[in-house]
Parts: C-alpha cells; structure tokens; sequence
C-alpha cells in the first residue's frame, strides 16, 4: 500500500475534481454513488471527499449513504461558502468533518492536511481492506450458492483464508436423527443435540469461546441449520476483533442457508402446486403471487409470467381482497394452523368476472413470523347459478305455501313427535292458531282431539318412516268452528341433524263426508227394504203360481218373478258398487300373484254355481300390478257368463297370460255376447245415470275396478263368442 493516504474524489458540480493532482494524497475520481460504493467494496480507502453542490445526489444525501454501508470509512463534505445549516448536518454524523473551503489561503493544502490527519486517527484495531473486502466477496458468493455443503465449503475457506483462523469446522444437522455431522473443514466427530460442545451451542443458539492451555476455539450456531467452529493456534491470538469477523461471517451464513431452505420450500411448493389438479396459489408476505397452478393460468387465460410478482388485489374484486385480508389477520393472530373459506370475484384476463371459492392457509412458519399464505380456488359459477336457481324456487314455494287455501303446517320430528316449525295464513284462519304461539308445539297437541290420539299416531309412524312416499287418510281435526273432516296428506322431503321434516296438508271435505254418511244411509235403507221386499214379492208369485193350472198364467208369474229377481240382484251390484269406492281409498295397489288369488276364488264360485263348468288355464305364477280389487271384477265376470248363457249346464273359461308388458285375463263363455248398449259403459258413450234396470252395472263395477289398479278392459271378436281381456300392468 502506498504511504500516502489513499482518497475517493467524487466529483462535484464544479470542473476539476477535489484533489486530483495533489501530492500528498493519492485521489481516485468517481462521478455518481454508484461509482463510489462499487470502489469501496472493492478496494482500500483512507478518506472520501465529495462536495456538496453537485448533480443529483447532494453531498449530504451521498455521504450518508455511503456510510451507512461503509461506517468505518472517513468522509469530508466540502463547500465553497460556510453554511450553519450543513455545519448541523455534519455534526449529526453524516460526515466526518466539514471544510468551507473559502476560509482558507490554500484550499487543497488544507483539505489533503485534513485526509492526512483523518487517515492516521482511524481505529487501529479495525480490519483491514483486504479482509473486509474479502468478508463482501464471500457474502457475494454465498448469494449464488444453493447448496448446503456447498456453503459450508465456502465458509470453511473464507475463515482459513480470509480471516486467518488455523482451523475451521462446520456442521449441519440432520433433523430426523437429531444429529450434528460434520459437513467440511477438519476430522471432527459428530455430536447430538444438546451435546457439548457442539451440541449445546446449536441447541441454546448461544456462541461460545473455549480457551484451553496452548489454543482457543469459538463455536457459533448457524440458526437451525448447524454450527460453525474455528480456532487459532494460541490463546492470545483471539482478540475482540476475531471475534466480531467470525460472527459477520457467521451471520452471512446463516442467511445462506435460510434462503437455501426457503428455496427448498419454494421448490417443494412449486412441483406441489404444479401437480395437484385445483387451481392453487402461493404468495408472499407482501400478497404477491409466487407461484401459481397451472390450472390457475388455464382457467384465468393470463400467462404465468402476468401473474408472478404481481398483487393479488389486481386479480380480485375490492370486497373479496379485504374479507381475504381479515380472514389472514384472524388466522395469524388466533395461531390457527387451520384454514378460512369466503367468496369473492376473480377478474380473468378478458376483463370478465367468475364467482370463486377461495380456502386460505398461512404458510408454516417455526417462528411464529408471517410469510405468507397459500390458497386453494374453486370456480363455484354452477353453485352460484344453482343457488339463484333454488332461490327462485324457495321464492315460488314460500308465495305458494303462503296462498294456498288448504291448511298446510311445516313440522320437523323430535324422536316421533311432529313439532311444528312453521304453518301458512289458511292454517292459522282455519284451525284458529297465531302461528307464533304453536311454534314448536306438538302437531297432535295443537290439532288433533284426545278421542282420535291412537290413529293420529299411526299417521306421525307412515309419514316419518317414508317408505311408500305420501301417506293419506281421512281424519278429524278441531278446528275454531269446531271438529271439522279434513283429507290429510303427509309428505316427507327432507332428513337432516335436525330430524325428518314433513309437510302436513289438510284439505277439508266436512261437506263431502256428510253427503257420504247421507248416502251411505239412504243406500243401507234402499237395499234392505228392496230385497226385502222383493223376497215377499217372490214368495207371493210363488203362492200365486200354485194356485193357478192355467199354463198362460204360469208363464206370466214366471216373467214377473224374473223381474223381482233382477232387482234383488240389483241391490247386490249396488253393495258391491259401494265396496268398490271405499277400498279406491283404502287399499295401494302393488306386486300380487293373479294366479294365486284366482284359485281360491274360483273354488268359491264353482260352489256358488255347481252346474256351471269354470275351466281355468293359468301359469304356475303370474305377478302384476294389483290388489284384492281384481277378485271382484274377475267375480262379476264369470258370474255375468254363468247368467246370461241360458243353458242348463254353462261353460266359462278363465285363462291367464303373463309377458313383459303385464298379465292379461281372458273369460270366456258361450252366451249371446254383451250387448252393445252395455260395451258402451268401457267406451264412455253410456253414463252410468243412464243403467236401467241393473243392466251393465256389473261390467261399470268390472271397468273400475280394473281402471283403479292402472290397467284396461276389452272385448274379444263378438262373431266367435264372449271374451272379455283384462289387462293388468307389469308389477
């Protein structure tokens, strides 16, 4: 090094550069800060001398820069005029002294008087430029280094080479194992965790000097990634100095394995968010993205480039980034390692909006410091349509709950107790309840009178087991004018935690029920004195046709008693008539084996009828769609055979085929065929009003019946004989 003191000129406004030619100094000449900071780390200075009128950068805003990179470096700030206000700045400690050039005979002999002086006062114990600079280049090199043991390299080589120790040492940690191993530097053993010495450094993150007889060793802690070790051949060799080198070389490695470590995150996230097929999101502390799924760039239409480095904010609506801020300062505060949902608008790269789903995470971190998040995003635009959708149908529901005239009533059940959750306006006008005073109750409680509890009952079992879907009955409720006959329907629709909820609606028939039981009774009295009495009318004719020998009268008695017959049969139809339209109501059609019903019943009817031949031609089995109705209408029949082939011994057949598309029964017989007024009941040309005498009523009762289990009557060729063919559905 020369002898002279070695000065940094940077160059002011004026021409000639401070110093540039003085003996006494030996002046390199910078232009800007840039210059100047780039000579400091690369080579000694004694003293930096800059002024303060200059382009750009003051030489106030200069040299305050440049010392807080380079602090132990001297500067001089130079005007040509005193000013008081520069003066105070100086004396702040942005510079080491200031010179008002103009005061002086000889300006550059005082300013280089003044390097000289400045240069000799500096700290003898300071470092020198070379170790300095060579602490900077290690710090630059560990910057381009992305391995571990390739920084423990570097590290065992600037401490050997750089800071003068005899030896050095370094060792990593193996975090499964709980371990210390030695990564470069000397022969040294491994040493677990806790440790001495190696061990308890790493542990405690505290440095440690050991001074022995004839050497000293200093261990420093490398954060959570290992320890450093180095050592000198004597113990007065360790000064203050060694110590606080080793600690600035020990802090730019620990930051070179942090960054490595993140690195290694950074790329573990990056092939994680590069396979996983939602569309995932990395950012940083900052809330800018940091890596993106490529299921992210598909669906936004940006390239990855567009989205890297830039705010999240620009890629979300004003309100979804605040609630995603909230729900970020919520995660970290409360220390949850969970994650938070909400929903936003994502802006895509047309300028278009899409409804999303975003779940957000923090990113780990073992310090309890804020580094970022990670999110998961879901394109939720057919949840959202779906969800309007169901709004619009809840919307048309509640207005039709809310104006249909039927009484209807929401419950919920708690075990088998139907609660009431809500009840619309028919409810409350009909049954006489404020809708706020019942909520909660028990349907039975609220409706249904303390003599009918048992089949209320049954009806809560059928309608919370939901087995064959709606279930109804005729019931009696209490009403505010009093009991009053309802056609009941309960419907099942959903089961949640909450329990099964139904809708209960109360169609009221009160007039109808009473025009029945009117009926029923005028039906009763009519069959029982019409039979009645035309069992005295048959005993008359009886009587009457002993007494008499005249064949013309005979024949008479006997036309007249056929008629008082008919209408006694007549009555039977009506009976069966009005079984027929109860069991419509009671009975639920479903499988039933036609053959296995036919049997019994045609057993019956060859009693009934001894003279008659019923020939039955059946499968083994044959399942359809029915129920115990089919006996009835297969009865009438055979029996309209037996009865109108006037023969002494008549003959009807019954034969059944079953295939894919049902069971058909075919009834054959011998007579004249029906006739066409009486067909005109199945075609609907002939109203039931229109029955004289009884005619066709048993075919009307046949039609219903077959028509009440989905199935059809028709009629066979009337050229070759009677046929009547019921069809009955596939089961």
């Amino acid at each position: 090094m020369s002898s002279r003191p070695v000065v940094l000129s940077v160059r002011g406004s004026g021409e000639e550069p401070l110093l540039s030619d003085h003996p006494d100094v030996a002046a390199t000449v910078v232009d800007d800060h840039a210059d100047a900071a780039d000579h400091l780390a690369t080579d000694p200075v004694d003293c930096v001398v800059c002024p303060n009128e200059r382009d750009g950068l003051s030489g106030l805003e200069l040299l305050g820069r440049l010392r807080g990179a380079y602090p132990h470096v001297p500067s001089i700030l130079v005007t040509d005029e005193p000013s008081d206000e520069v003066a105070a700045a100086v004396a702040d400690g942005t510079a080491s002294e200031y010179l008002p050039l103009a005061i002086w005979d000889d300006p550059p002999s005082r300013l280089a008087e003044r390097v000289t002086v400045l240069s000799q006062e500096q700290d003898p114990t300071r470092p020198d430029e070379r170790t300095l600079s060579g602490l900077l280049a290690t710090a630059r090199q560990l910057l381009t280094i992305h391995s571990p043991d390739e920084i423990a390299d570097v590290i065992v080589d600037a401490a050997v080479e750089t800071l003068d120790f005899e030896w050095t040492t370094v060792w990593l940690v193996d975090d499964h194992e709980e371990r210390l191993t030695p990564a470069a530097g000397g022969d040294d053993p491994a040493y677990d965790v806790g440790e001495p010495p190696v061990g308890r450094v790493f542990e405690t993150g505290q440095p440690t000097v050991q001074r022995r007889d004839d050497d000293a060793a200093l261990y420093f802690p490398l954060g959570d990634h290992g320890v450093l070790a180095v050592g000198t051949g004597s113990v007065t060799d360790v000064e203050e100095s060694d110590v606080q080198l080793a600690e600035i070389l020990t802090a730019n490695a620990s930051a070179a394995f942090e960054r490595t470590a993140r690195e290694e995150t950074l790329e573990l996230y990056r092939t994680v968010v590069d396979n996983v097929r939602e569309m995932v999101y990395v950012l940083d502390e900052s809330a800018r993205i940091v890596l993106v799924s490529r299921q992210i760039v598909e669906a936004t239409g940006y390239e990855r480039d567009e989205l890297v480095g830039e705010h999240v904010s620009r890629f979300l609506d004003e309100g979804g980034f605040e609630r995603g801020t909230e729900l970020v300062a919520e995660l970290h505060d409360s220390g949850d390692d969970g994650s938070r949902t909400y929903r936003t608008v994502g802006v895509r790269a047309d300028g278009t909006n899409v409804p999303i789903e975003v779940e957000v995470s923090l990113l780990p971190s073992d310090d309890g410091e804020f580094r970022g998040t990670i999110g998961a995003v879901r394109d939720i635009s057919d949840l959202v349509e779906t969800e309007e959708r169901l709004a619009q149908e809840r919307d048309r529901f509640r207005s039709l709950f809310e104006h249909l005239p039927d009484p209807i009533v929401d419950a919920r059940f708690e075990g088998d107790e139907p609660v009431i959750d809500t009840v619309n306006p028919a409810f409350e006008r009909v049954f006489g309840h404020d809708r706020n005073a019942i909520v909660g109750e028990s349907v039975n409680d609220v409706l249904v009178p303390a003599d009918d509890e048992g089949t209320g009952r049954e009806l809560d079992r059928r309608t919370f087991a939901g087995d064959g879907g709606p279930v109804s009955a005729e019931v009696r409720r209490e009403t505010a004018d009093g009991d009053r006959y309802f056609l009941f329907r309960g419907i099942p629709y959903r089961a949640d935690e909450r329990g099964t909820h139904a809708f209960g609606i109360y169609t009221d028939i009160t007039d109808q029920h009473d025009r029945e039981r009117h009926l029923q009774v005028l039906h009763r009295v009519l069959r029982h004195n019409l039979r009645t009495d035309m069992g005295v009318v048959i005993g008359y004719l009886d009587q009457l046709d002993d007494r008499l020998d005249d064949p013309d009268d005979h024949a008479l008695i006997e036309r007249v008693t056929g008629r008082a017959e008919d209408v006694a049969r007549l009555a039977d139809k009506v009976h069966q008539l009005e079984q027929v339209i109860q069991q419509d109501t009671d009975l639920t059609p479903g499988p039933t084996d036609v053959v296995e019903r036919l049997e019994p019943l045609v057993d019956g009817l060859r009693d009934r009828y001894p003279r008659a031949t019923i020939e039955v031609d059946a499968p083994g089995t044959a399942v359809a769609h029915a129920d115990e109705r089919l006996d009835l209408a297969v009865e009438n029949l055979v029996e309209n055979g037996i009865q109108h082939t006037h023969v002494p011994a008549p003959r009807v057949g019954v034969r059944v085929v079953a295939d894919g598309a049902g069971v058909d029964i075919h009834v054959t017989d011998e007579g004249p065929g029906i006739p066409a007024h009486e067909r005109a009941f199945l075609t609907g040309d002939r109203d039931v009003s229109q029955v004289e005498h009884g005619d066709g009523l048993g075919l009307w009762v046949v039609n219903w019946v077959v028509r009440s289990l989905g199935g059809e009557v028709s009629f066979g060729d009337p050229e070759v004989g009677t046929e009547v063919v019921v069809h009955l559905r596939p089961a």
